[in-house]
């Protein structure tokens, strides 16, 4: 039977059990480790596994302690760090490209459901903003296509865990095992798209019910949120310069959202090795060449290499009107340094915070460990 299909399950069974036997072994002595609902585990498939993912310990707990063997998917669209892409190769995830629609790692996802197995997905899609991005369709249209329930998971205290752990601090880790949701089935009537969507968003809302209030690693939630760019073009005595050209409306808007995205911005820096340093400095930087050299550089990787990964994250309307704030920006930071100005852009961010209080934030953060 399994050479009807491309990919077989479960497979790498030796390499998979000792990793599994070892994380077993190793884990509990790194981290205080706290897993309950462990009851709601089924005996077995098909069966999606679903959890938060704000770091890398989700991935790692998701392999070790369910009582069967998983099939894990895994991000190809980007360079990953070595510790990760080692991890990714010994345990051989299935590679998605995200952003477009990737036939190959549908199929083969589908293949081990169909096949009796179990799959782990993250269906937020990524880390780069934990707990506030949108629910990705993709678990909607396996649970449909395979008649799959889904399991599932929220994981607590992971962000930065990994790293504590390396100092010897021992940290806490939750992962709470949540109630199956039954299989995604489209009502008559309804539509596919928007019922694939908002299944998926209940599979989020129902992890993100798991996760412990003082463990949720992700961003708080804030109301009322909104963005703009201030730009200052001045000349060497600090007096400034009218320029050309309108860096405004729903491009500025949108641009100052990306420039406060820091898990965007390191990608293009870590993962990528792009100069857009002074992209994630702009309270420091005011040189224009380096803020054009590094527009352009994400720019030219947007044209050439990859020009899904904005609309995959931040929608298509977003992801135009983000491109098109970038490119004015190259135009403003070219013309201000052949004039030999300086260039002073803030973008600012305002929003509710949950204890009611009104923020105006103009510093850039700073990425929260992954490990």
């Amino acid at each position: 039977m399994g050479a009807d299909f491309s990919i077989t399950y479960p497979r790498h069974t030796a390499v998979r059990t000792c990793i599994r036997l070892l994380g077993r072994l190793i884990l509990p002595v790194a981290f205080r480790i706290r897993i309950t609902g462990q009851q709601n585990f089924p005996t077995g498939g098909p069966l999606l596994v679903v959890g938060n993912h704000a770091a890398a310990m989700e991935a790692v707990m998701m392999v070790v302690y369910p009582p069967w063997q998983v099939e894990i998917l895994g991000s190809a669209d980007l360079p990953h760090e070595w510790i990760t892409q080692t991890a990714s190769d010994l345990y051989k995830v299935i590679p998605v490209n995200r952003g477009h629609f990737d036939r190959a790692a549908l199929v083969k996802s589908l293949e081990v459901l169909q096949q009796g197995g179990i799959l782990a997905v993250f269906p937020e899609g990524g880390i780069w903003d934990a707990g506030r991005m949108r629910a990705q369709t993709g678990v909607a249209w396996l649970s449909q296509r395979a008649n799959a329930p889904v399991l599932p998971i929220g994981f607590g205290g992971t962000t930065g865990a990994l790293g504590a752990s390396l100092k010897l601090k021992r940290p806490r880790l939750t992962m709470t095992v949540g109630r199956l949701i039954p299989a995604a089935r489209l009502p008559e009537g309804q539509s596919r798209k928007d019922y694939l969507q908002a299944y998926a968003a209940d599979v989020v809302e129902a992890i993100w019910r798991l996760i412990p209030v003082d463990g949720a690693s992700r961003r708080p939630t804030v109301a009322d949120e909104s963005f703009e760019l201030c730009v200052v073009a001045e000349s060497a005595d600090g007096r400034p310069r009218a320029y050309p050209g309108d860096l405004g409306g729903e491009s500025s808007v949108e641009l100052a959202r990306l420039l406060h995205s820091p898990g965007i911005l390191k990608l293009f820096t870590t993962n990528l090795k792009l100069p857009t340093q002074p992209l994630q400095n702009l309270h420091r930087e005011r040189d224009p060449s380096k803020i054009a050299e590094a527009v352009e550089a994400v720019l030219n990787y947007l044209d050439e290499d990859n020009p899904y990964m904005l609309t995959y994250r931040f929608g298509p309307k977003e992801a135009k009107a983000m491109r098109l704030g970038l490119e004015e920006l190259v135009k403003l930071a070219s013309w201000a340094a052949d004039s030999r100005l300086q260039l002073r852009l803030t973008p600012v961010r305002r929003y509710t915070s949950p204890s009611g209080r009104e923020i105006v934030q103009v510093k850039q953060e700073a990425l929260e460990s992954w490990m």
